[in-house]
């Protein structure tokens, strides 16, 4: 939905950094999708600094949130809800936690144009277990194997094909990993936006 992921990875070097460790590009892309408590293990596990994961997180989403205005839309996101109003119903389906998602829907008055929010607290395991797409597919009363996934990380794309859903990736960087668990990769939401059977209407608007 949004263009997050600079600024997710500003927000974990500097965390980082203030104990002693050099987050780099690669250990953020390995993190992906997988939630904030995968990204402090793996910092621990990096860098040798012990972790607090409930404080740490709580340290990490109030300075994203602190941030939040820095965000800007993903091109062609409008234009698919549009395309999906009245039409399909829509869930968020987030390994981040519900705070922070609500805060982003918020910062771009979105809130109203969702018919469920599932969070990576909501559910047992995070991405790429399946458990949050399975819990959307349950709030809007949809069965998995009629749902689309769009998802920009390997893990989540990993997460929706173990759901049993039709999965469109939008990558982050590399395309080539995604061509194992999604049905199709495309380069931006429009294009993702055009594998979707909508209303006539909808597609001329």
């Amino acid at each position: 939905m949004v263009d997050s992921e600079p600024l997710w990875f500003s927000v974990e070097q500097a965390f980082a950094a203030a104990r002693g460790g050099a987050w780099t590009a690669a250990h953020a892309h390995a993190c992906i999708g997988r939630g904030t408590a995968h990204t402090l293990h793996t910092m621990s596990a990096s860098f040798g600094f012990p972790v607090d994961v409930a404080a740490d997180t709580r340290a990490i989403m109030d300075a994203f949130l602190g941030r939040v205005g820095e965000l800007r839309l993903k091109p062609g996101l409008l234009e698919l809800l549009d395309a999906a109003e009245g039409a399909l119903p829509v869930a968020v389906a987030s390994s981040s936690p519900m705070r922070l998602i609500r805060a982003v829907l918020d910062r771009f008055a979105l809130t109203g144009r969702v018919n469920a929010v599932v969070s990576g607290e909501s559910v047992a395991s995070p991405k790429p277990a399946p458990d949050i797409f399975l819990q959307a597919a349950r709030d809007v009363r949809v069965s998995p194997e009629a749902c689309a996934v769009f998802e920009d990380s390997l893990a989540g794309a990993t997460a929706g094909r173990a759901a049993g859903m039709f999965v469109i990736a939008v990558p982050e960087g590399a395309a080539d990993a995604f061509a194992a668990v999604a049905d199709r990769v495309v380069p931006d939401l429009f294009a993702a936006r055009a594998t979707l059977e909508l209303p006539e209407r909808c597609r001329e608007a």
